[in-house]
């Protein structure tokens, strides 16, 4: 090896030295740089040139060194286990924000709670059922009808509102996810390019998409992996987001419905998520719950698609488990098991659906729940003023209110119960006036009819099944008040909080509500005062379930309780989980740190190591340089 050789190998110290001084500095000057891993150098033996041979080995000198790679310190595995949980974090956060901002609504609703709406509304009944003559109970208790079904109303209104302005969030967050996907493609592109000789690391860029991927799982969970040539393919439930250099795109469209035919039913205001150019179709399963092994409960989109539902959920959403003591399963005094094991598989069959869609949800869970309450009270009311009894008829014939002739086909109807049902105290005595009414649907098609018909009552006795009325000209005709039964697939045919209103007739007049004893029982003038004790009295029984999953039945008061209370209590659950993944996350982070995070005192050390190194290797050529002009003057003389 010539001397002129080991100038070069102190010429490779020099470089491989000032190399690790600029990574260093590098580190240094990035320290406080979001998302930037520190690099470290890592260095290898130059070539080596044999120049003797033994039995033993190979004689060998070397030719300095050189820097083979700049690299990331960075651990694969926590990243990945860091965007879970991150991602984790991020879904229940929006589930507990959710809870938080029902709880607003239910309990300061312009700063009135909706429990004082409730309490009133029971007041007015019992001071109403003390005293039915007195006017003055009568107007309060219009009023405070007026007033429950407005708080219960925007109540109602005000979950949905919550639930339109996730709805609105969907968009904005699914720009966001194309929006990263396109910097990342980008990123991708020139990593490629940059890395292709093979000679360097593009690490600042590295670290730029390794920022936007952790931007990325905040909002939904995927899966990755890297190429040879240093792309990123992103997957998310198995479709494409990212493919090397090209990147896709979702999109938002209105959810639609269809029949077991496949056709359109209904197209609703609700958002759903769908790709836009890969081929596949919707970007998230809304058909199913979120589920921990899944991972399913990850990324604020999915969290809000989750929270906000699919659709305004009502009191028809809550699947009711068939009770073997139903009347209908006893017929002839025979119970018809067949029967209730066909009504217990289609519960089973729609609480799974419920526990996948409404039960999903925390919004339409409480939008359902809160409409069963409503319906239940509303029921109770009108029940009481305009109680209906079941009456099997066959070939009635009448006049609707338009005039037209209407056949009843022959079956069991629920019709006004005209003999024991209390009158207004207007001079018409009128009947069936309901407090809650439908927007679209009266309470009783009335048919006139020309002849009395007949019925029985419990005991078996034969019961007048029409209003007998007198007319001006003299003649008797007959009034049959057929309920117009609620109709499932019809909306507005339901008792429900989108349905509801106070009835018109009685806000214009109070003389119309139903007080006083019938003539027909041969009382006239009275009062009747035992006319709400049954709505008293239904008022502290269990009448509906809260949650389908969990069989215990409440009455008015605990019903609202229970809601409430287990509103907090998923509130709390979701909080705790909240508090988990944010340490969990802070953790991860933390060995994340340790790992690609620069430390200072270690970049000094390594500063000083450099320097130290650079001039060991200055001195080295000083003395090959010595050596050389040494040899050179001696041989010139």
């Amino acid at each position: 090896m010539s001397l002129f050789t080991s100038f070069d190998i102190g010429v490779s110290g020099l470089r491989a030295s000032q190399a690790g001084l600029n990574t260093a500095g590098h580190n240094l000057s990035n320290t406080k740089t979001q998302g930037y891993t520190r690099q470290q150098n890592i260095l290898t033996d130059g070539y080596y040139e044999n120049f003797r041979y033994t039995d033993k080995s190979t004689l060998q000198i070397g030719s300095g060194v050189t820097v083979a790679e700049v690299r990331q310190i960075r651990d694969m595995f926590l990243d990945r286990q860091y965007r879970l949980e991150v991602s984790r974090d991020k879904f229940y956060e929006v589930q507990y924000d959710t809870v938080t901002e029902i709880e607003d609504l239910m309990g300061e609703m312009e700063g009135v709670e909706f429990q004082f709406a409730l309490d009133d509304m029971w007041k007015s009944i019992q001071t109403l059922s003390l005293d039915l003559q007195n006017v003055t109970n009568r107007e309060l208790f219009i009023s405070e009808s007026v007033s429950f079904l407005k708080s219960a109303q925007d109540l109602y209104d005000g979950l949905y509102k919550y639930q339109q302005n996730l709805n609105m969030e969907i968009k904005g967050q699914v720009d966001k996810v194309n929006s990263i996907a396109e910097q990342i493609a980008v990123l991708n592109r020139e990593i490629a390019r940059s890395e292709a000789s093979g000679l360097e690391n593009a690490n600042d860029l590295r670290d730029a998409r390794n920022l936007l991927m952790d931007e990325l799982a905040e909002i939904t969970y995927y899966t990755y992996n890297e190429d040879r040539t240093g792309k990123v393919d992103i997957y998310i439930n198995s479709a494409p987001l990212v493919n090397g250099t090209k990147n896709y795109h979702m999109g938002v469209e209105r959810l639609k419905t269809y029949d077991e035919n496949g056709n359109l039913e209904s197209v609703s205001p609700m958002y759903d998520v769908r790709w836009l150019d890969n081929g596949y179709e919707e970007v998230y399963d809304l058909q199913e719950a979120y589920s921990y092994s899944k991972k399913t409960d990850t990324g604020t989109l999915l969290g809000v698609l989750t929270a906000r539902g699919n659709f305004r959920a009502d009191y028809t959403d809550l699947p009711i488990k068939p009770n073997k003591d139903d009347p209908k399963y006893h017929e002839n005094g025979v119970f018809d098991s067949d029967a209730y094991e066909m009504d217990l598989y289609h519960y089973e069959n729609d609480l799974k659906e419920y526990n996948n869609t409404t039960g999903n949800s925390i919004i339409t869970q409480v939008e359902a729940q809160f409409d069963q309450l409503i319906h239940g009270i509303v029921t109770m009311i009108n029940d009481a003023f305009c109680p209906n009894i079941e009456q099997e008829l066959t070939g009635v014939t009448g006049t609707n209110k338009d005039g037209d002739t209407v056949n009843l086909t022959d079956g069991t109807y629920k019709i006004l119960d005209v003999i024991h049902c209390a009158v207004g105290t207007d001079d018409n005595m009128t009947i069936g006036t309901e407090v809650f009414s439908r927007k679209m649907v009266d309470r009783y098609q009335v048919l006139t009819l020309d002849a009395q018909i007949y019925g029985t009552d419990a005991e078996g006795n034969q019961i007048p099944l029409a209003q007998e009325i007198q007319n001006a000209d003299g003649t008797t005709t007959y009034q049959l008040y057929v309920y117009n039964e609620e109709d499932m697939e019809d909306p507005d045919y339901l008792y429900t909080l989108m349905s509801l209103e106070i009835n018109q007739d009685l806000i214009s007049d109070y003389a119309l509500l139903p007080v006083k004893l019938n003539p027909a029982l041969g009382e006239t003038g009275g009062y009747n005062q035992d006319l709400l004790a049954g709505l008293i009295k239904d008022w502290y029984k269990d009448f509906a379930v809260l949650d389908p999953n969990n069989q215990t039945s409440f009455s008015v008061h605990e019903y609202y309780q229970a809601l409430v209370t287990g509103l907090a209590t998923r509130g709390n659950t979701w909080k705790s989980i909240v508090e988990n993944q944010d340490r969990e996350v802070e953790e991860t982070e933390q060995m994340r740190q340790q790992i690609m995070g620069v430390s200072s005192e270690e970049e000094m050390v390594s500063l000083l190591k450099f320097q130290h190194a650079y001039n060991a290797a200055s001195r080295y050529i000083t003395v090959i340089d010595s050596m050389l002009g040494y040899l050179i003057e001696r041989l010139g003389a």
